[in-house]
């Protein structure tokens, strides 16, 4: 009996112990999946071109001291600022630069209000070299400050060439000593309960022992890594839908620009493969509506792709539709090529994207597979775009995408749209809503004002399927003339 006390008590511990180092793994693991989401995604929307002038202009210690002091240093630090605030981050984004002459890295543009403008980064991790052109994460290391986990990626310019490191840190050591006190407390709990509690059992254990205990505590502790599987992953998708939306443009900055218009947009997932894009260029608003290959977490891999690629052709500073769609089609499948094992995706995306120019009343459009509706009273205008998608490997024959050009007359409502609407399934027969009824709905709501429209939208997609499930992201871009 005694040998089962002990066992007892130390197959408590095991449990306390193992509990206690698992836990730190998970958060270890979970920690490192945010910074690097967060890093990669920064980075890939900084500008390096703009950071690399920064930088070359003020080549001494300390030219910048106040955030607001540089109009480039303040556009970056806007972001880095947006993003640390966003996600409740207790330590500063920053970007880092290399001086292969000294062999040193200098703090770039930081999050923080505190401005290090090419301070001496200290005693930086080897490895921070070793994969400046590719990224990665820094092993847990301590320093004077505490003991810390971190994650970089490489700001790249124009000309492919890596300007920069944008690094993301978070501080370990405090929640390792929060967890390390919570689990003492346990410790110290579960023993005493279980000292009271075998002194009543040991008459039972051996009657106890013959029954399917080890099976049943085996299914219990695989249930519970699952679970704990579960909510981590989750917690993982529920932190990339928050870069997500904050990298889409604010449908307020749409509508100052275009009062008449409205984005509804419905992922089906946490995360979607639907995404919207606006930009100003050269006096002409550029509005899009992309559907990118597969929903939730590869369609949301694709997005982040397409609207990085997207900004990036705008520093071009060419309107013109069909021009950009050749442009970010190139990108993309450059993107998705493996020069390595000299293979490629077939992955991609459709999109149709509309150049508006409110001073001469006119507007342009060109689309990969998704249409232009243009609705004026009772007549409805489609105007296809090319029969093939923005990237999707090379089994399609392209010859550019055509721009169409229109007047824009009063009373004309334009639509854009991805093609989850159109192919929710429900009604009474459990069908496709279908194009030719998505038309008609368009038609009915074109009068109405942007927010009714967007509830109009959302009522009748709720009608018609009813306790079927949403099969697809669902992506509506109305813009109509006053």
């Amino acid at each position: 009996m005694f040998l089962i006390y002990l066992s007892i008590i130390g197959i408590t511990t095991f449990f306390i112990v193992f509990g206690y180092i698992n836990q730190l793994n998970l958060y270890e693991e979970e920690e490192y999946e945010k910074l690097q989401a967060l890093a990669s995604s920064l980075a890939i929307n900084i500008d390096g071109d703009v950071h690399n002038k920064l930088m070359k202009d003020h080549p001494w210690k300390d030219d910048i001291t106040s955030a607001d002091e540089n109009a480039q240093y303040s556009e970056i630090h806007s972001m880095l600022r947006k993003v640390h605030e966003q996600n409740k981050l207790n330590t500063p984004l920053y970007t880092l630069i290399y001086n292969a002459e000294e062999e040193i890295f200098y703090f770039g543009v930081s999050s923080d209000t505190n401005v290090n403008f090419r301070h001496e980064y200290e005693m930086f991790p080897e490895i921070l070299l070793e994969k400046m052109n590719e990224g990665g994460t820094i092993p847990r290391y301590k320093t004077e400050n505490g003991e810390w986990l971190s994650a970089f990626f490489p700001i790249i310019d124009s000309k492919n060439k890596t300007v920069g490191l944008l690094e993301a840190d978070v501080e370990f050591g405090y929640f390792r000593d929060m967890v390390f006190n919570q689990y003492k407390t346990q410790a110290l709990i579960s023993l005493a309960v279980i000292l009271f509690m075998a002194l009543l059992l040991i008459p039972y254990a051996r009657r106890i022992l013959r029954e399917e205990d080890k099976l049943t505590l085996s299914i219990v502790e695989k249930n519970r890594v699952i679970e704990l599987k579960n909510r981590d992953i989750t917690d993982s998708i529920n932190y990339a839908r928050k870069i997500q939306e904050s990298l889409l443009p604010h449908t307020e900055q749409i509508q100052d620009a275009l009062p008449n218009s409205f984005v509804y947009y419905k992922p089906r997932d946490i995360v979607s493969g639907d995404f919207y894009w606006f930009k100003e260029i050269d006096g002409k608003l550029l509005l899009a509506a992309v559907d990118c290959t597969g929903h939730g977490v590869p369609g949301a891999l694709m997005s982040m792709i397409g609207f990085s690629k997207l900004n990036a052709i705008s520093h071009k500073k060419k309107s013109n539709p069909g021009y950009i769609l050749e442009k970010l089609d190139e990108a993309v499948l450059e993107a998705l090529s493996s020069k390595r094992y000299d293979q490629e995706s077939k992955d991609g995306m459709d999109m149709a994207l509309c150049s508006f120019d409110l001073k001469n009343n006119k507007m342009q459009y060109a689309g990969a597979f998704r249409p232009l509706i243009k609705i004026n009273g009772k007549n409805i205008e489609e105007t296809k775009g090319n029969r093939y998608p923005i990237g999707g490997g090379s089994s399609y024959s392209k010859n550019g995408f055509t721009t169409h050009e229109f007047d824009i007359n009063k009373g004309d409502c334009f639509y854009m749209f991805s093609d989850g609407f159109p192919d929710q399934f429900g009604g009474p027969k459990d069908k496709k809503f279908m194009n030719k009824k998505f038309k008609i709905l368009l038609q009915e709501i074109q009068s109405l004002s942007p927010n009714e429209q967007i509830s109009r939208l959302d009522t009748e997609l709720e009608k018609w399927k009813g306790d079927t499930e949403q099969v697809d992201d669902i992506l509506v871009i109305g813009v109509c003339s006053l």
